[in-house]
């Protein structure tokens, strides 16, 4: 029996991945439960998948108390092992994996195997604080099984940043995706914004939260508009800076041409129907809504921000390479310097002005989505389970 281990099921890439991966694994035959930290619950879990909380809170919170709750959870993780013959516990996030390390530390038995979704980096915290914390991270990364990075510049900065090069098991697995779902769920109706065919629209979607740079999509729409006054923006999720960027919007005075339609169950249908997708990000780990907008049809425009827009829309460029002054015309799409105004205004442009381009992004970006293919990805995680721990 084996086990994935998750902080909650609220809205969130990871989370997306989690549920991806359990109905792809209940369809080959490998039973899974579901371990959430906390009782906290966004998605519908799939039918037949066994579901556990080890707390009952619903959101960690004060950074003292979340960390007697990751000991205490740890001990439960244990128990619940022992209890139901668990073999394998995968994790995703942070908080997750040191919960499941720490249970292994306890005295479990299991396999640990932890996904890293995100960047990890001390840098910005004072001395000895940052030291100290990846001295720290390094020491128990080291004690896992198996540590799977979302991307390859993950891993290479992870290597790097933590010195885990001697780790025989860090692989790199990208996120899995439903290819023919999300197309299906690309083609339903939109009831609650009319989209007209006399104007163009520009697409972000995902969370509100800092690091977006959503201020420099809007910059960019005001100058547009200058001569296009067709050109309206929509913005799909929620978040801590909703309220930030409505504000900022209104002092830009571009109301009347930016939409904020909130956290939506099917955001497919907006970005299909949209002429072209655009994250600003100052950072990422390899952002599925990227994925997603190139299995819609939409062409995509990116930061090139560390660490997954580049390894997505230009996989055979240099990766270590972060363009500073130009864009660069990807394989799949185009990258501009995170936070420029000008270039990134240049770059929808070209998109917008230029059908054939447009149209030419989106044949190619159709290609590239089949890489992510959830059963394709699904294949190469059951790869990593040993032998003696397969069904």
């Amino acid at each position: 029996m084996r086990a994935i281990l998750i902080n909650s099921l609220t809205s969130g890439g990871a989370e997306k991945v989690v549920l991806t991966l359990l109905n792809r694994f209940k369809k080959t035959g490998e039973s899974m439960h579901l371990i959430c930290l906390e009782h906290q619950q966004y998605y519908d879990i799939p039918e037949g998948v066994k579901v556990s909380y080890l707390t009952r809170f619903q959101l960690f919170t004060e950074s003292y108390y979340k960390f007697i709750l990751l000991f205490i959870s740890a001990f439960r993780l244990r128990k619940y092992v022992v209890d139901n013959n668990i073999s394998l516990v995968q994790s995703h996030l942070l908080s997750s994996s040191f919960v499941n390390i720490m249970s292994k530390i306890f005295g479990s038995k299991h396999h640990v195997q932890i996904i890293i979704h995100s960047r990890i980096n001390f840098d910005h915290l004072a001395f000895p604080l940052s030291y100290i914390k990846k001295k720290l991270y390094r020491w128990f990364f080291l004690k896992a099984d198996a540590i799977i990075s979302i991307s390859e510049v993950m891993k290479k900065e992870l290597d790097d940043y933590l010195q885990l090069q001697e780790h025989s098991q860090h692989l790199v697995i990208n996120n899995p995706h439903e290819l023919k779902e999300i197309a299906s769920m690309a083609k339903e109706e939109v009831k609650d914004f009319e989209f007209s065919d006399q104007k163009q629209y520009i697409i972000s979607a995902g969370r509100l939260a800092k690091g977006k740079r959503l201020e420099v999509l809007f910059k960019a729409l005001k100058r547009l508009r200058k001569n296009n006054n067709n050109i309206e923006l929509l913005i799909v999720g929620d978040g801590p800076e909703e309220k930030i960027y409505k504000e900022f919007v209104k002092a830009l005075g571009i109301q009347q041409c930016v939409h904020f339609l909130s956290y939506q169950t099917n955001p497919y249908a907006y970005i299909a129907r949209s002429d072209v997708f655009v994250l600003c990000s100052e950072w990422e780990g390899l952002p599925n809504i990227i994925i997603e907008s190139l299995i819609c049809g939409t062409a995509v425009i990116s930061s090139d921000c560390i660490s997954g827009p580049r390894e997505i829309l230009n996989p055979e460029s240099d990766l270590s390479v972060i363009v500073k002054d130009k864009i660069e015309r990807g394989a799949f799409g185009l990258l501009y310097p995170v936070g420029s105004v000008d270039l990134l205004t240049k770059a929808l442009q070209q998109l917008l002005e230029n059908e054939e381009l447009r149209d030419h992004y989106v044949k190619k970006g159709l290609e590239r989505a089949t890489d992510f293919d959830a059963d394709r990805i699904t294949k190469s995680y059951l790869k990593t389970f040993p032998k003696e721990l397969r069904a």
